[in-house]
């Protein structure tokens, strides 16, 4: 059995007991609202993969805590309030999960066990590495948790009320689809990568030729798809709308800049990609260039 596989045992061992950590956690808050029993829940099975991660020494072993919680809540919440069956809820569940899989799937094909951490964790580490353990601690774990629970909470109010109208489906449609897109545009980097390994080129093929970051495109579509199915069972804007702006804030004003400073400083060419291809939703480009630019993410 290769490195890779028993470290992915032994992840997969530690987010079951983390997971169970947090059911029994949540199972001894009854006094308290079932949003906040469920938030203090995640954040204790948050507090397992960090005190492991400082362990090993790697903080990349939160990495998949992302696509796979999600779910699991809304999963074991199903049974723990006894719901009966409901298919506008099977379809909520149905579409989050087919993200869950493509992103854990994603994960997987591209992780090589706890030799490697992610390259953003180790500039973290590098700017101060005696206060690690906290940025490790609020910065990598707590804060994505509390970004994705965010999230939920529309989905959590949708349990206790559903209704199947045009926004279920239109809402179950979004977040297949961008699940899909996803895909696809991780197939095509990755493809682009083994064909040009070795060089420091850039990826302007497929949809990466109308987006610099469909990948992340699709991410943040998957979440306003959840957010329009609790749209329609509550038919109006509430305070919730501010769960996918903030989605998308994160993408557009942290993740997406940080990423293409990185690939600036090794391929200068992909300034001139910037200002013909859209940031983050698929659109038509600017402008055509006869030299053909590469973009690797």
């Amino acid at each position: 059995m290769s490195k890779k596989y028993q470290s992915m045992i032994v992840l997969g061992i530690l987010y079951l007991f983390s997971i169970l950590i947090g059911v029994l956690v949540f199972l001894n808050l009854e006094s308290l609202s079932l949003i906040l029993r469920l938030l203090i829940a995640d954040l204790a099975a948050t507090l397992v993969v960090w005190i492991f991660s400082l362990v090993i020494k790697n903080a990349s072993a939160y990495d998949p805590y992302w696509s796979v919680i999600p779910p699991v809540i809304l999963i074991l919440l199903f049974f723990h309030l006894g719901l009966s069956s409901s298919f506008p809820i099977y379809l909520m569940i149905a579409g989050l999960s087919v993200w869950s899989l493509r992103l854990t799937y994603n994960w997987a094909k591209n992780w090589n066990g706890f030799k490697e951490q992610d390259w953003r964790y180790t500039i973290m580490y590098q700017r101060s590495p005696k206060l690690f353990f906290l940025t490790n601690l609020f910065g990598i774990q707590i804060f994505p948790t509390l970004i994705v629970f965010i999230q939920l909470i529309g989905a959590v109010y949708f349990m206790s009320a559903p209704s199947l109208t045009i926004f279920t489906w239109i809402g179950f449609t979004t977040m297949v689809s961008a699940a899909i897109i996803q895909f696809v545009a991780d197939g095509q980097m990755r493809q682009f990568k083994e064909r040009t390994k070795g060089q420091k080129l850039c990826i302007e093929e497929g949809l990466w030729k109308y987006s610099r970051h469909p990948n992340y495109f699709g991410e943040v579509m998957v979440w306003w798809g959840l957010y329009v199915i609790y749209f329609g069972s509550v038919m109006k804007l509430d305070l919730l709308i501010l769960a996918p702006i903030a989605m998308t804030s994160l993408f557009l004003f942290i993740s997406i800049p940080w990423m293409e400073k990185k690939i600036i400083q090794t391929r200068p060419e992909y300034m001139d990609y910037q200002k013909r291809v859209s940031k983050l939703i698929p659109f038509f480009r600017k402008e055509e260039n006869n030299h053909k630019i590469h973009e690797n993410a």
